[in-house]
């Protein structure tokens, strides 16, 4: 249902109206009023008359129909004046009041799981509850008791969208002070009903929006979050969010590498990677994404010049874009002779380039520095600094340069002395730090510059067998036949269930053997000392047999199912290669080198499901050590072609399983030289086990 009532409303009734202008049921009566606003209807048995306004004892008695209703009432009210406003046929709704979930107690939580039910089963609207409300600046209407956004402020294309009201009102401030206009602002509280990516929705369609900052703590629903940033990025629409806290681990993490490598964090960066989103690392960078994007229209990637009446400025604004992911190429002899014949031998010209104090006595050096800085292809942004008395001379060039320039000249003026207003009315931002300078250089360039990866298609040829009733996980024997049928090469090995067994086994395969116990009770064998490596004759297969047999039946409640033996493979790379099921997002793929690269150095990638080779190879490739799959130091190249065909067909399986699957994790799979493919050595694929059936394995 459309959120229009709800945030563009005709009319407004405030159930528990207040004359006195401070209180929450008189602040947005007073902000209405004095916005102009015709159609508000305030509800109070105990009052005649609310702010000049005739006051009506129950919102049956409001003689107009309602578009949206205020509740400025208790908790324990909140729902029969709901119940009556729907009686009414009122479609909308905000609840002000607190002691619902966010009290963590049996009571509150009780009480938003009515209000939620009352929403299904109605189909109203219900804005929080514990929430501060909203403004629509454009059409002026303000249904909110915070004070930070008055009539009279201006409109703009900027909606904010918060999950803290203190945080709504913060960025708010920060943005204005940067001179940011807005189309909405919007707090939303508990989200029992509209939640987060409802109103992303409707901001994505809103004609009067062309940005939003978001404040998350935690969405609710993952793909509709996605299915909305689609949407933003196809408007071309700048969506850039601060996302705040990480969800712990459940206790199923040391159950796998792969589950502790991707935790909430994690899955929140693949989505917004997924969605064309651009992050940003502190609260302020919302404001000054927004800032830019003002100007955006001239910025098309993070590749600066830098023009500095400082050396030491020039090295700092280097380092600082060069640490946020930008880039700072070197000039062409081309641009570099004509600066050197104004600039003396002792100033940079390379890029930085440092003026020197002679920029004082050249009158028009400035304007052609500039040009000279913007004229290479591969120049995105000239980033100027200029603090106090130097940026007063300079700006009659600077706006000369800016009127003719086809990319964005930013000034940065630490002594923040200089006329933002002035320098925006000629095209030129204006920043006063550095760092916060660079961050939002790299941050909007980046989101110029990626498009919003497309999901890739996958198509499932396979079915799993049948899952064994009762069993958090199959075992690395029928976890590696099941994978194989999905495309992943796995080592096949022979299973067998007594020492000479073991010894007749081996003689056949050959060796060095690799010897593992089989049991679905123990996740990873290595820490229990239940793997043997490098067995070169039976004798060894069988010692290792019993001592693991031995080993496993000192361990409570681990059943023994056999010892599987297989080749052990020599040459090539290991990697890791897991699928987890977010909770918000659903599955994720995350891969990364095996050994110290994974454990130590977390040199890890995440991709939502599905991921084809493609997308497989991409991962890869943008892993920290990918040399060591490309021939480091003269080692023979590693098949990343096959490898990632091998984890585009684990993602496949990970879709095949639905929800009877709760992870998948190739570990290792190993990566042999170019034309000898990959092999998934080790596997572990675990169930989703029906919640008492989790409890008693608990």
């Amino acid at each position: 249902m459309s959120l229009a009532a709800m945030l563009k409303p005709r009319s407004i009734a405030i159930i528990g109206a207040s004359s006195n202008k401070t209180r929450v049921g008189g602040i947005p009566m007073d902000l209405l009023l004095r916005a102009g606003f015709e159609k508000v209807f305030p509800v109070n048995p105990k009052n005649t008359e609310i702010q000049g306004r005739p006051c009506f004892p129950d919102i049956e008695s409001v003689p107009e129909p309602v578009d949206l209703v205020l509740l400025a009432i208790g908790a324990d009210e909140v729902l029969p004046n709901l119940e009556r406003c729907h009686a009414r046929g009122i479609p909308a709704a905000i609840v002000f009041a607190a002691g619902f979930a966010e009290t963590n107690e049996a009571e509150g939580i009780a009480r938003q799981e009515a209000l939620s039910r009352f929403t299904k089963r109605t189909g109203m609207r219900v804005a929080g509850p514990n929430c501060m409300g909203n403004a629509n600046f454009g059409d002026n209407v303000f249904t909110t008791f915070g004070t930070s956004f008055q009539p009279g402020d201006p409109a703009g294309g900027t909606a904010l969208l918060t999950q803290s009201g203190n945080m709504c009102a913060t960025v708010y401030r920060m943005a204005r002070r940067a001179g940011v206009a807005f189309s909405h602002v919007i707090n939303t509280g508990n989200e029992a009903d509209v939640e987060f990516s409802d109103y992303l929705a409707f901001l994505a369609e809103d004609p009067a929006t062309n940005a939003a900052l978001c404040y998350i703590e935690e969405l609710r629903d993952g793909p509709a979050f996605l299915k909305a940033a689609a949407a933003f990025r196809a408007a071309g629409k700048l969506l850039t969010v601060y996302k705040v806290g990480a969800s712990e681990k459940g206790a199923e993490a040391a159950r796998s590498h792969t589950a502790a490598l991707a935790g909430d964090t994690a899955a929140y960066d693949a989505a917004f990677s997924a969605a064309g989103v651009a992050r940003v690392s502190e609260l302020g960078g919302l404001a000054d994404l927004a800032y830019l994007h003002t100007f955006g229209s001239k910025i098309a990637g993070s590749a600066c010049a830098i023009l500095s009446v400082s050396g030491a400025a020039g090295a700092i604004l280097s380092d600082a874009l060069s640490l946020n992911g930008g880039d700072v190429p070197s000039f062409p002899e081309s641009v570099q002779a004509p600066l050197r014949a104004s600039i003396p031998a002792f100033g940079m010209v390379s890029n930085p380039v440092d003026l020197t104090g002679n920029l004082v006595n050249a009158n028009d050096f400035l304007f052609e520095a500039v040009n000279l800085a913007l004229s290479p292809d591969n120049i995105d942004v000239l980033v100027v600094f200029l603090p106090g008395y130097f940026l007063d001379r300079a700006i009659p060039q600077l706006e000369r340069a800016a009127a003719e320039a086809r990319k964005q000249i930013i000034v940065v003026d630490t002594f923040a002395l200089g006329d933002r207003a002035k320098l925006g009315a000629a095209g030129i931002a204006y920043f006063d730090d550095f760092d916060r300078a660079a961050r939002a250089i790299c941050a909007y360039g980046a989101w110029k510059k990626t498009a919003a990866a497309s999901l890739d298609k996958s198509v499932v040829s396979a079915n799993w067998p049948e899952f064994p009733a009762g069993e958090p996980a199959l075992t690395e024997t029928a976890a590696k036949e099941a994978l194989a049928a999905f495309g992943v090469p796995v080592v096949h090995d022979a299973i067998v269930h007594s020492r000479q067994e073991a010894e007749d086994a081996a003689a056949r395969i050959g060796f060095p053997l690799v010897a593992k116990l089989v049991s679905p009770d123990v996740a990873h064998k290595t820490e229990h000392g239940l793997i043997r490596l490098a067995l070169k004759h039976a004798d060894e297969v069988g010692a290792a047999y019993a001592e693991m047999v031995a080993k496993a039946q000192s361990m409570p409640g681990v059943r023994i199912e056999g010892v599987t033996l297989e080749p052990m493979l020599t040459g090539g790379v290991e990697i890791l290669a897991g699928v987890t099921r977010d909770p918000v997002f659903g599955w994720m793929l995350t891969v990364g080198l095996g050994g110290v690269w994974t454990e130590l150095m977390k040199d890890v990638r995440h991709r939502l499901l599905p991921v084809n080779a493609s997308g497989a190879e991409a991962m890869l490739r943008g892993l920290k050590g990918f040399q060591l799959l490309d021939g480091y130091r003269g080692a023979p190249k590693a098949d990343v072609a096959a490898a990632a065909q091998a984890i585009a067909a684990l993602c496949d399986a990970a879709l095949a399983g639905g929800d009877a699957l709760r992870e998948i994790e190739i570990n290792p799979l190993l990566i042999l030289p170019v034309g000898r493919g990959a092999v998934a050595v080790d596997a572990l694929v675990l169930l989703n086990l029906p919640a008492k059936a989790m409890e008693e394995a608990a």
